[in-house]
């Protein structure tokens, strides 16, 4: 060997190699007055080599990097080549490696984002019952459920594009896509609706309404992916302000023409917005930049067929996340009952611990992480990690319930709604359907998406098929998906390899 075999990573001259200050030593038979005479001295000096090397090899490197040779080990220390001195030495000396700095923690969890985007989430649900009240006639909820469906298959497609686009490249490619997504998704939409007018005898202001859940969802998507979520707060207050003092004061006929004009300002704006952000990042001559940037703009392709194929599994799983919550509102009660109070009831605190759902998902992946760094064993590994799965969704549950409760009490307080025993099962199906949707966000975040695609399929199509025997389908089917995902999760993520990137 030679000096030159010295590993890259070993660093030079890191251990002490002199007699005192000013005194250097000279390697070999050069130096035979000043180097150790008995082997134990000489681990003494290589101390820190021999602590921290993973085999006798290290310090045999590091032995030859000062000079000893085969010849001067042997007439030194008895030792016939400098790899058996380097063995013994490593034999002698307990291994106390040093421990390595600490990594940036990829996973910060903002206390603040995930808040705000449970209220992003669950405000806009404020604005339905008081719609509820201005659009009336034939057809209204189908044509509603429509738009939630496309909507929300859309906006899912749209999110994922976005974000993949953000992590290839920069945020002027991101918002070119987002922006041509976004009008396209609206497009979609206004499609669905035009069909659903031409199929049901729905009228004008339902269309339009449903047209302004679409623009809201796909405008918002594109704000929070840029994250522009401070200003979905600017953009949701005429709505969510205007639907609230409707309904708190009774839903007075003289102010419906204002309530309409509050609830249509909500879309318009988060349109507007939307554009006016992607505009800017994209760099358009409009907004005063330069040709580097519209050089770079026009040199990008708009969207990939990988891409898109990527986005459909996000664009199937938001459809049918949509039609597992909506579908217990639109199938309404058994035996012509009317409406399913606890299924609209539950909507509001389920759509805010979506908040709750992505600080969760946030903490589990730090806790992965620093299990990784932690943990020897890949039994004790999978043992830990489905425990902190296990906290994860306790969590995830629990804010679930709370905020149902504070909702629920709100209500009854403000007798917007009567409230009675019976909703109750129908609250525990929304519970349960919350945590299954969690795992399944939790599951694609870590790559496995077709899983979750494949079981809420059945699920829903499970409840479509039972819709006559009332809420226990659903309470059956929403655990059975929540134990189902659990056990998949709990499989899945128990495996280090899941966890290393």
């Amino acid at each position: 060997m030679s000096a030159l075999a010295l590993p890259a990573r070993w660093p030079h001259r890191a251990y002490p190699m002199s007699d005192g200050p000013g005194q250097p030593l000279m390697a070999g038979a050069h130096a035979e007055d000043s180097q150790p005479r008995d082997v134990e001295a000489l681990c003494e000096q290589f101390a820190l080599v021999c602590e921290s090397a993973v085999d006798s090899l290290e310090i045999a490197s590091a032995l030859e990097f000062e000079g000893w040779s085969d010849q001067a080990v042997r007439e030194r220390y008895g030792a016939s080549d400098v790899f058996t001195l380097a063995e013994e030495m490593y034999l002698r000396v307990q291994r106390q490696p040093a421990e390595p700095e600490p990594l940036p923690d990829p996973w910060q969890a903002s206390k603040v984002r995930p808040a705000l985007h449970g209220l992003l989430y669950g405000l806009p649900t404020v604005c339905f019952p008081a719609a509820a009240g201005l659009l009336t006639g034939p057809s209204v909820l189908g044509v509603l459920v429509i738009a939630l469906l496309t909507s929300w298959a859309m906006s899912q497609a749209l999110a994922y594009l976005g974000y993949v686009r953000l992590g290839q490249t920069d945020s002027v490619q991101a918002a070119r896509l987002l922006r041509a997504g976004m009008l396209a998704g609206l497009a979609g939409v206004m499609l669905a609706l035009a069909v659903a007018a031409a199929a049901l005898p729905a009228r004008i202001p339902a269309i339009i309404f449903g047209a302004g859940v679409g623009a809201y969802m796909l405008g918002a998507t594109v704000l929070i992916v840029l994250r522009g979520e401070r200003l979905l707060l600017f953009v949701l207050a005429p709505g969510v302000l205007g639907a609230a003092s409707f309904l708190l004061l009774g839903r007075p006929p003289q102010l419906q023409h204002a309530a309409w004009g509050a609830l249509a300002a909500t879309p318009l704006l988060a349109l507007a917005l939307a554009v006016v952000r992607t505009t800017r990042d994209a760099g358009l001559p409009a907004l005063g930049r330069g040709r580097h940037a519209r050089t770079a703009v026009a040199a990008g392709k708009l969207l990939a067929a990988a891409e898109l194929r990527g986005a459909l599994p996000s664009a199937l799983f938001g459809l049918l996340a949509a039609g597992l919550l909506v579908f217990p509102v639109a199938a309404g009660l058994p035996g012509d009952r009317g409406t399913n109070t606890g299924a609209l009831l539950v909507s509001l605190p389920l759509a805010l611990s979506m908040g709750a759902a992505e600080w969760a998902l946030v903490w589990f992946r730090r806790r992965t992480q620093r299990l990784l760094r932690t943990t020897w064993e890949l039994r004790a590994f999978a043992i830990r990690a489905r425990l902190v799965l296990l906290a994860a969704l306790l969590q995830y549950l629990t804010a679930a319930v709370l905020l149902t409760i504070a909702v629920i009490t709100v209500a009854a307080e403000t007798r917007l709604v009567q409230l009675h025993w019976t909703a109750l099962p129908q609250i525990a199906a929304y519970m349960a359907l919350g945590g299954a949707m969690f795992l399944a966000l939790l599951l694609q975040a870590f790559g496995s998406r077709i899983f979750p695609l494949v079981t809420c399929a059945a699920a829903l199509a499970f409840e479509v098929a039972g819709r006559g025997l009332g809420v226990s389908v659903q309470l059956v089917t929403c655990t059975e998906l929540l134990f189902v995902l659990a056990g998949y999760a709990a499989l899945v993520l128990g495996s280090a390899v899941r966890h290393a990137c």
